[in-house]
Order: structure tokens, then sequence, then C-alpha cells
């Protein structure tokens, strides 16, 4: 096989993507994904210092994020480890979505 062929080959498998520009989209997701948690942890720990109340919105926007990530992670590889992780996430979604409501309704 020529290095001509491999460069061809590899090409049709990555479908003429470079793999550093994915390799620095992948960073920049987990990078993001740190961010976002951080900031909805610092948001709730703030509220909770100003008001003694946590808002559970940004539990419901963290975890309905997370769930969307995993339900496409879980579409695209099939893996069962995604598929747990989310129902555990969706689930979480769920609980703080009806606690969030609760919280508009001042139950």
């Amino acid at each position: 096989m020529t290095k001509e062929e491999i460069l061809e080959k590899s090409r049709n498998e990555n479908k003429n993507r470079d793999l550093y520009d994915m390799e620095v989209q992948k960073l920049a997701f987990t990078i993001s994904h740190l961010a976002f948690m951080f900031l909805c942890a610092l948001a709730l720990v703030l509220e909770y210092v100003f008001t003694r109340r946590i808002n559970m919105a940004y539990c419901m926007i963290y975890f309905g994020v997370i769930s969307v990530i995993f339900f496409v992670k879980y579409i695209k590889m099939h893996k069962l480890h995604e598929l747990f992780v989310l129902l555990s996430q969706f689930a979480l979604f769920a609980a703080s979505t009806i606690i969030f409501i609760f919280q508009l309704l001042g139950r």
C-alpha cells in the first residue's frame, strides 16, 4: 500500500475532517461543560448565601442539557452506559422540573 493510498483511506474514514480540529472541538466541549457546571453551582451557592433559598431552575437547565448530550451520544454510539447515564440525568431533570414548578406556585 502506497503513502497516497493510506492518506486516501484515512481521508475517507474521517470524512475529510481534520483530526486536530476534532480534538480541539472535543477539548472545547469538555472545558465548556465544566465551566457550565461550575457556573450553575456558583449561582446556586450565591443564591443560597444571599436569600437562603435554592432556585431549582439552575438544576433543571443543567440536567436538561446533560440529558440531551447523553441522548445524542446514545443515539450515535448505542452504548449501554450512555443509556444509563441518560436515564439518570433525565430523572434528575424531571425531578428538578417538578420542584421548580412547585417553587413557582409557592408551595
